[in-house]
């Protein structure tokens, strides 16, 4: 995040003693501390969210991908099963004969 040597830290430090002065120096690192603090939590939040709904999404299309597969599998499974169970156009079953007694 922020990267600074020793020497780059200590010309902050003393430019803000200079600045803010001895007396407002505690309280305003620890103002800044909580600051730094608080938008650290905020951005961990953030990244967990993003992740947590990344994962749902990979969940998604994990089960919609299994979902059309097994789709796919019954249906190549009932076209089997229809072609094995059609019957022949020359044999009729008898319930499908009708007899008729006009004649």
């Amino acid at each position: 995040m922020l990267e600074g040597s020793f020497w780059e830290l200590s010309l902050i430090f003393v430019l803000a003693l200079v600045v803010f002065g001895p007396e407002r120096l505690p309280g305003l690192a620890r103002t800044v501390g909580l600051w730094v603090g608080r938008a650290r939590a905020m951005l961990r939040n953030f990244n967990e969210q993003i992740e947590r709904e990344l994962a749902a999404e990979e969940m998604r299309k994990a089960a919609r991908s299994a979902r059309d597969s097994v789709k796919a599998a019954a249906g190549e499974v009932m076209d089997d099963d229809t072609t094995r169970r059609s019957p022949d156009v020359t044999q009729q079953s008898p319930e499908t004969t009708v007899k008729r007694d006009d004649a």
